[in-house]
Formats: C-alpha cells, sequence, structure tokens
C-alpha cells in the first residue's frame, strides 16, 4: 500500500459551532444519533453516514467499535484514562500530564488522550471497528479523505479517524444527504422590550385576567408566570417569550 496514502494526516478544522465549546460537554442540540449507537457531531454524523454508504455498496462494512468509541463526555474520557494510566512510576511507558500530575501508561494498554484533549471529546472522531484488516484498511486509504475524515497516529492507530473540514462539507456528503445538509433548530432570542413594552403586556394580561400585580413596568416573575400560563391557554409554547403571535393575540 502506498506510504503517501497512508500517511493522510490532516489539522482538523472545527465546525463554528463548537468554538468556545467546552471539549466533552457539548450541548444535545450539537449532536447526533450514529447508526450502531453512540453519537457525533451533527457534520461528523453526515460525513460517516455518507462513507458508510458507499462501503457497503462495495463490500466493506464500516462501524465503530463501540458506542463509547464516537463522541465521550469529558467524565467518560477521564474513567478510560485512570484505567490505562497511574500515578506510580512505570519503566520503559510512555507518560502523560494530567492535573498538573504525571502519568504513567500501564503495561499491555494502548494509549489514551487525557481528558478534554481527545478529538473523541468534540464528536468528531470515531474508532473503526477491524481497521486493520487489509480489505478494509485498503479501502478507508483509497476514500476517507472524499468524506471529510483522516488518520491522527500513523500506523499504530489505523482506527482512529477524525472529521477534519470544519464547516466545509465535501461534496459527496451533501450529495448524499439529497443536496443539502440539515440545518440545526436554534431558538430565536427574545425580543428586548423596555418598561413602557412591559406596562403594556402587564394592562393587556390584567385585562384577560392573567396578570394580577402592579401595573409598573417591571419584568418580575409575576408577569413572567401570566406570560406563560396566556400562552398555555393559547396553545403556545409554555415559556415567557413574548413573540409576534403574542402581542397579535394581546392586540399589543
Amino acid at each position: 500500500m502506498s506510504k503517501v496514502a497512508w500517511d493522510y494526516i490532516v489539522p482538523v478544522k472545527l465546525p463554528a459551532d463548537l468554538k468556545g465549546v467546552t471539549p466533552g460537554e457539548l450541548p444535545e442540540k450539537l449532536l447526533r444519533n450514529v447508526e450502531g449507537g453512540g453519537k457525533l457531531h451533527h457534520l461528523a454524523s453526515y460525513a460517516w453516514e455518507a462513507m458508510c454508504s458507499k462501503a457497503k455498496s462495495q463490500g466493506v462494512q464500516l462501524k465503530p467499535t463501540s458506542s463509547g468509541d464516537l463522541y465521550r463526555s469529558y467524565e467518560s474520557q477521564k474513567k478510560g484514562f485512570l484505567t490505562r494510566y497511574q500515578l506510580e512510576p512505570v519503566v520503559g511507558t510512555s507518560t502523560k500530564t494530567f492535573e498538573g500530575k504525571t502519568w504513567y501508561l500501564k503495561k499491555g494498554m494502548a494509549m489514551l488522550a487525557t481528558p478534554g484533549k481527545s478529538q473523541h471529546n468534540l464528536g468528531l472522531a470515531v474508532d473503526v471497528a477491524s481497521a486493520s484488516e487489509p480489505k478494509r484498511l485498503n479501502w478507508l486509504i483509497a476514500n476517507v479523505k472524499e468524506f471529510g475524515f483522516s488518520w491522527e497516529v500513523v500506523p499504530s492507530e489505523p482506527w482512529h479517524l477524525r472529521y477534519v473540514c470544519g464547516d466545509e462539507v465535501p461534496a459527496s456528503v451533501i450529495a448524499f444527504q439529497g443536496g443539502s445538509i440539515p440545518t440545526l433548530s436554534v431558538t430565536a432570542p427574545a425580543p428586548k422590550t423596555d418598561s413602557a413594552d412591559h406596562k403594556g403586556l402587564q394592562e393587556a394580561l390584567k385585562a384577560k385576567g392573567f396578570y394580577k400585580g402592579t401595573i409598573d413596568g417591571l419584568m418580575s416573575d409575576a408577569l413572567k408566570e401570566a406570560i406563560k400560563a396566556f400562552k398555555v391557554a393559547n396553545k403556545l409554547k409554555a415559556d415567557d417569550i413574548v413573540g409576534p403571535k403574542v402581542k397579535e393575540l394581546l392586540g399589543l
């Protein structure tokens, strides 16, 4: 097999929605279930699905080694790290620094990134089951680039792939998804209002029997509860956000 192809290692470009997110603490809205169990960052999941589909059509099965070898929470990564590393020195083994201490890899254990440092903690990595099997490895060498993946450590970790394209989703992935990648549903922020708006809101809700407090223009807990009750009564989302529909119903 080609050394150049096998040495395909590309730096990871982070999707914009991961910037500022703590590794291992991804909000659920950024994650998407993967067939067979486990989750990936939503863009990585689409790329993985597309790659698995092509592999299957060519007689190669791709699947994760386990559901824990896709996205890992910080605590999950820490648990695995503490299983493989110890504070007591081990002669001739590799070391890592974690929580200000030197940790030694236990004999017979495979290396693992420190908690918060793994691409698994960002939902961008997947460990492929039986990746070193010749037919599967050769297929991966020929195809990972097309779907936005690359290796991180070669040749010792043929199973460890990372999604590296950020928001620049590969054409083959977009085509597999029917020409576009589904966008995340993001709740719009509540519109800003001043005290005059609040007074009008209080008066309107009081006239309809939902607000019992003082007309003082303050966004109090009582006003928030009145808004919520009004929205529930009108079969709207049970929160205290005053959107266009609420204003229409209140005549504001």
